[in-house]
């Protein structure tokens, strides 16, 4: 990892910083909903460089974004983002972890994600049609017990 990056909970200023990291990935946030958001980020230089954000819903917490700008990518920031990230669900009650994913799921797998049918996604975590939009017919659906 970067020698000077600080990880740490998103506050509501860096909003704008965390939607510019996840436009120069080629990825968007979640519209919100109901559920408990959590968000982390990584700060070079008082600069947001990485995040990830997810949210909880009862005992699950599904993984949203997971994105780093190009120029700050291969230093492992991606890996303790999502760390930190699983570390702060389970503090918070979840048992449980999911994802969807139609780019990584080598690197999801890393954390102990396996593929899991898709249909119970549908099932157990009533997510909604938009929500599964922002994924094409490669998704692969994600989960790990925390």
């Amino acid at each position: 990892m970067i020698r000077n990056a600080r990880l740490r909970a998103a506050k509501a200023e860096d909003l704008e910083a965390v939607r510019q990291v996840v436009a120069a990935s080629g990825l968007t946030i979640p519209e919100s909903s109901d559920a408990t958001a959590l968000y982390h980020v990584a700060i070079v230089e008082d600069s947001v460089v990485g995040c990830a954000c997810g949210e909880q819903r009862a005992e699950t917490f599904v993984v949203h974004t997971v994105a780093v700008l190009p120029g700050y990518r291969g230093h492992r920031l991606a890996t303790h983002l999502v760390s930190v990230l699983l570390t702060r669900a389970r503090a918070n009650g979840c048992t449980k972890a999911t994802v969807l994913t139609d780019e990584n799921p080598g690197f999801f797998a890393r954390y102990g994600f396996t593929l899991t049918p898709m249909d119970t996604v549908i099932r157990e975590m009533r997510l909604s049609m938009d929500f599964l939009r922002r994924f094409g017919a490669r998704s692969h659906y994600m989960c790990r017990q925390l």
